[in-house]
């Protein structure tokens, strides 16, 4: 897996927590994604997400009211399907 560098934690970090108090909705975790999507290492926008989830888990956020790393899962399983961008 890419690890997202210190730029893309701090300024997801601070979006996270400045704009959610702690629960964030799917489409701003895409949202993020779109914007952070250049400085990512990613090959593709789902790898981007997983990034983005991550920095949401390790700051202590929930995304729809699930722990980051259920959705982590999710995605991996195929069960969750971000889209292409």
């Amino acid at each position: 897996h890419a690890v997202p560098s210190d730029s893309i934690c701090a300024g997801v970090a601070r979006a996270l927590a400045v704009q959610h108090k702690g629960n964030v909705p799917l489409e701003e975790i895409y949202k993020i994604a779109r914007v952070m999507r250049p400085r990512s290492l990613a090959k593709k926008f789902s790898g981007t997400v997983l990034e983005i989830l991550g920095t949401a888990q390790s700051v202590g956020c929930t995304v729809e009211g699930e722990d980051p790393h259920d959705l982590i899962d999710q995605i991996h399983e195929g069960e969750l399907v971000p889209p292409d961008e």
